[in-house]
């Protein structure tokens, strides 16, 4: 999935955007709802329907903690991959940090960073395979994650924004193939799955 010219260009336009100058408003927590759609570089993945929540607590005029938990279900269509035919569960639970540029008073552009925990879990689907009485197990592993993001708000209210992001979310996972084979034998064999995902979401900000 040829995505990756998409932050270099984005990151570009919001450093022109946040010259706009502007008066800064004051930094209020808030509690975000989202959702959107995630696309896996691997393969024979496919895009997958995400949703989410999250809260920012500012810490200076311009910078913001965040704390964000998403989850997002995508199928695996084709054999001929690392994962067999099935469904893979993503729950990213991530920190990280928020700065924006200068808007105009209703539209903040912004870069977001951090890292966090990714939960993945694997359903294959046909376990049956030739000769007969052969089935085949399949695992990935969670763990630690990076992302990069770019996003920009725009206020709807004294109390309500409307936001828009794409974030990078960087993974590589660790997966086992188990097989079973005709008389009860197991042999297994490790594989390296790319959960590097492009994540892009909207949704709606409450502002305390």
């Amino acid at each position: 999935m040829k995505q990756r010219w998409i932050l270099p260009a984005a990151f570009g336009l919001a450093w022109i955007l946040g010259g706009i100058p502007a008066e800064a408003q004051s930094p209020r927590p808030t509690f975000a709802l989202q959702a959107g759609g995630a696309g896996h570089e691997e393969n024979n993945l496919h895009v997958g329907l995400a949703s989410g929540f999250g809260f920012a607590f500012p810490l200076t005029l311009r910078l913001a903690a965040t704390v964000e938990i998403d989850h997002w279900s995508t199928e695996s269509r084709n054999s001929f991959g690392k994962l067999r035919q099935g469904r893979l569960a993503v729950t990213p639970v991530l920190v990280g940090l928020r700065y924006e540029f200068r808007g105009n008073g209703y539209f903040v552009p912004y870069v977001a960073a951090g890292a966090g925990y990714v939960g993945t879990r694997f359903r294959i689907g046909s376990r049956v395979l030739s000769p007969p009485d052969t089935t085949v197990r399949q695992n990935v592993r969670s763990g630690g994650a990076g992302f990069l993001g770019l996003g920009a708000s725009w206020r709807l209210s004294p109390l309500w924004e409307f936001f828009s992001e794409i974030d990078y979310l960087i993974r590589t996972a660790p997966g086992r193939t188990i097989t079973r084979h005709p008389g009860g034998a197991l042999s297994q064999a490790d594989l390296w799955v790319n959960l590097h995902v492009v994540y892009w979401k909207f949704g709606l900000r409450f502002l305390f």
